[in-house]
């Protein structure tokens, strides 16, 4: 039996006075490729900090690693990649590689020789090792956004949590980081938790779709969703259809 790696239980998330997230359940084992979907307002956000620990739950509790997410333990074994991007100073002198190796901090695993390799393979990989010497500030949002996915991968995570990451990526980028993200999860079974409004391509990556709307709409494989006839009702049968499709 697979190991769990998030595990959320009876999640009740407010702002105020509205609620953001309602006793949302599921489980996340080693090795998934979960899809986290949902419209805009859905708390697929506030989902992926609950997750990281950053919100205490109102009611119920979101474990990571067995461990409740509230401790922040086992930061070494996650990679996150955030939807925005300006979390940092782009006026901070820092350059592509120095950005890359920060997803080494937390590392109990990289010396520097080593630190050093893994951070010229995500160069070579994401295709900037032109650009490793550059300060980040000076580059575009789509060469950013490749900075940011190598740093998030560097470190080997045993988990990669993901929001919207194609989103500032030429085409032929885009495919070869799902590629990789598709090599990641099926050679070395890393889990991954891919935030998207791509419902209709995001069965073509994950195995599983995770359909958020303050609360769980649906958790399953693809095979499960597009023999549901409660989802055919929901989203309709064209939309149902359309997602399936894309499923391979």
């Amino acid at each position: 039996m697979s190991a769990t790696i998030v595990e959320s239980r009876n999640l009740f998330i407010k702002f105020g006075s509205l609620p953001v997230l309602s006793d949302v359940c599921f489980c996340i084992q080693h090795g998934d490729y979960v899809g986290l979907v949902g419209p805009n307002g859905s708390g697929k956000s506030t989902l992926i900090k609950c997750i990281l620990g950053l919100f205490k739950p109102e009611r119920g509790s979101v474990t990571l690693f067995g461990n409740d997410a509230l401790l922040m333990q086992n930061r070494e074994k996650i990679g996150y990649l955030p939807q925005r991007i300006d979390f940092f100073d782009p006026r901070f002198p820092s350059t592509v590689a120095e950005i890359i190796s920060q997803g080494l901090i937390a590392s109990k695993r990289a010396g520097k020789d080593i630190g050093r390799r893994q951070t010229d393979s995500m160069l070579e990989l994401l295709e900037i090792t032109g650009i490793r010497n550059r300060r980040i500030g000076d580059l575009s949002g789509g060469q950013q956004q490749r900075v940011f996915i190598a740093r998030a991968l560097v470190n080997e995570p045993d988990l990669l949590m993901l929001d919207e990451p194609g989103s500032a990526l030429d085409p032929e980028t885009r495919d070869n980081f799902f590629s990789l993200l598709r090599a990641l999860n099926e050679k070395k079974k890393v889990t991954i938790i891919m935030v998207t409004h791509d419902i209709g391509g995001i069965g073509e990556h994950a195995s599983k779709l995770l359909y958020l709307d303050k609360r769980v709409i649906f958790f399953g494989g693809f095979d499960e969703f597009c023999r549901s006839e409660n989802m055919a009702q929901f989203f309709g049968a064209a939309s149902q259809h359309i997602i399936c499709h894309e499923h391979h």
